[in-house]
């Protein structure tokens, strides 16, 4: 009887024991898997945040229309690499219509921003550029923009740069890109030099509009990032046919106190001022800068 009892009794540890191990690796297995499960819940959670992308204004030249930079824009969102956002229409009134739809939680949202009076003075223009990325900031929220600039657009775009003055009305230009802009007029010699070809200190003449560029290129942003692309078309006049390979590159003296500056030559006949805009490798290089 005694060695019967003795016998139950290491049964007994043995099931005690066992049902202890058991109950301790149900316990760990029911840990892992709750981890499991709240890594997984994170990961989803993680997957549907979405970035807001910082649109890019696009700014037409002398006398252009939607056309001008419009077939850029068109190839810049094939394939759904950007989309092609809002269209801001500006009245020689400074009135604004805004078609389109806007989701800022589209990818690379692409803006147009169309003046209607396209010949008007400098002035006007930066007058407008002003009122569109007011109303940017305040009706749709938008807090960062890129430009991208042909032309006279490209000139708009330094000239809203310093009348903004970094105001927090106006949202925070990051990125900026000029094509063909004449920051220093347009003369063009037929032999390739004139009197406002570039030394190691600037122009060696100033325009007047030039000149209020420098004097007050303490308002550029110094967290604007630049990317200034010039055209040359080998006839000897070192220009694009429209504005002078100095007049374009002298933006350098003007975004001295950004954050960065490079500058791009496209040369051939698809340098051409027109053809700029058009051109595939000016595409490559402006989605590469904004968006790399």
């Amino acid at each position: 009887m005694k060695k019967l009892l003795i016998t139950f009794s290491i049964l007994a540890v043995f099931v005690i024991g066992f049902g202890f191990i058991f109950a301790a690796h149900n316990s760990t297995k029911g840990n892992s898997n709750t981890e499991d499960a709240k890594k997984t819940a994170v990961s989803k959670t993680a997957s549907k945040v979405k970035t807001i992308d910082v649109p890019t204004l696009f700014l037409h030249g002398y006398s252009g229309t939607k056309n001008s930079m419009g077939h850029m824009m068109d190839r810049l969102a094939r394939n759904g690499d950007a989309t092609r956002s809002l269209v801001v229409s500006v009245s020689p009134s400074g009135k604004t219509k805004y078609t389109g739809t806007w989701d800022k939680f589209a990818t690379k949202p692409l803006i147009q921003v169309l003046f209607e009076d396209n010949k008007s003075s400098l002035e006007n223009q930066t007058v407008w550029l002003q009122t569109v990325m007011r109303e940017l900031k305040s009706d749709y929220h938008i807090p960062n923009v890129n430009i991208v600039g042909h032309s006279m657009g490209g000139v708009d775009g330094v000239s809203y740069l310093e009348a903004a003055n970094n105001k927090p009305e106006f949202p925070a230009v990051k990125k900026m890109v000029t094509i063909g802009a004449p920051f220093n007029g347009l003369v063009i010699g037929e032999d390739g030099k004139t009197a406002y070809d570039l030394t190691d200190s600037g122009p060696g003449a100033q325009t007047e509009r030039y000149a209020a560029f420098i004097a007050n290129k303490s308002a550029i942003p110094p967290s604007l990032d630049v990317l200034n692309i010039a055209g040359d078309v080998l006839d000897g006049t070192k220009s694009d046919t429209s504005v002078s390979l100095a007049s374009a590159l002298s933006g350098k003296f003007i975004f001295s106190n950004a954050l960065s500056y490079q500058e791009l030559v496209f040369t051939g006949s698809k340098a051409q001022h027109s053809k700029l805009h058009e051109n595939k490798d000016v595409d490559a290089a402006v989605k590469s800068f904004l968006w790399s």
